[in-house]
């Protein structure tokens, strides 16, 4: 099911099913392609930490997340702590385990020396939905399908509830909605608690109001009626 790779420059794990001639030659040389070969990208600007961008590889599309490195010294500042690809890619098959939709992960590339990290790559199946700014702003024409958009996003969070997860940035701009269903994005920062300890109960609350709050900003109306079908499935 999985190929992987280990050695002392680099680690990586790749579905086989998309371990084709084209994606190995990527995987291969990353840091030449990425800036050539990406059909757009979605976050890119100097000095941040990640760049994403979508890319084609046999006709399928796919994002690819790159977490930048910042030198030397900030790799050995983090040699013991896990990679933010690796967590993504750790996290996405947590989730998958729990019928939770997420872009499919597709493959994790960590470039190293020995024990430091240099750059790593976070690659998954691109989704075709809309954005919450897209449903939510004022005029956008989709007012008739907040109720059952936002159920979705209750049911989203009784799963997430479940499952033992506070996401640390749940908010519409990290989900992609496809046929009133939201997939969920944006993992790295994800927790697992074992426990339905203080802390769990803490950063869950954080995550529905961060959501409450967020959606207040593009449209109030949207928010309350987020608020109320929150509180009718106890997510408060």
């Amino acid at each position: 099911m999985y190929y992987q790779e280990k050695t002392l420059r680099r680690f990586l794990i790749c579905r086989r099913e998309y371990l084709t001639s084209a994606m190995q030659k990527y995987l291969n040389n990353p840091g030449e392609y990425f800036d050539k070969t990406m059909d757009r990208f979605l976050k890119k600007a100097p000095g941040e930490s990640t760049t994403v961008g979508i890319m084609t590889v046999d006709n399928k599309k796919f994002v690819i997340k790159r977490y930048n490195a910042k030198g030397f010294w900030h790799g050995c500042k983090r040699m013991l702590r896990q990679s933010r690809a690796l967590r993504s890619w750790k996290n996405s098959h947590y989730l998958e385990q729990h019928n939770i939709s997420i872009p499919k992960p597709v493959a994790v590339l960590i470039e190293r020396f020995g024990p430091i990290r240099g750059t790593t790559y976070f690659i998954m199946e691109y989704v075709d939905g809309l954005r919450g700014w897209d449903i939510f702003k004022k005029d956008s024409g989709y007012r008739n399908s907040w109720e059952k958009i936002l159920g979705n996003v209750s049911d989203l969070l009784k799963k997430l509830h479940a499952a033992g997860v506070s996401h640390d940035d749940f908010q519409t701009s990290n989900m992609i909605f496809v046929e009133n269903a939201p997939v969920l994005l944006d993992l790295d920062h994800m927790r697992l608690h074992l426990y339905n300890s203080f802390w769990f109960r803490n950063n869950f609350r954080k995550d529905v109001k961060n959501f409450i709050r967020v959606l207040d900003e593009i449209n109030p109306e949207a928010s309350r009626m987020a608020k109320i079908i929150f509180e009718e499935g106890n997510k408060v």
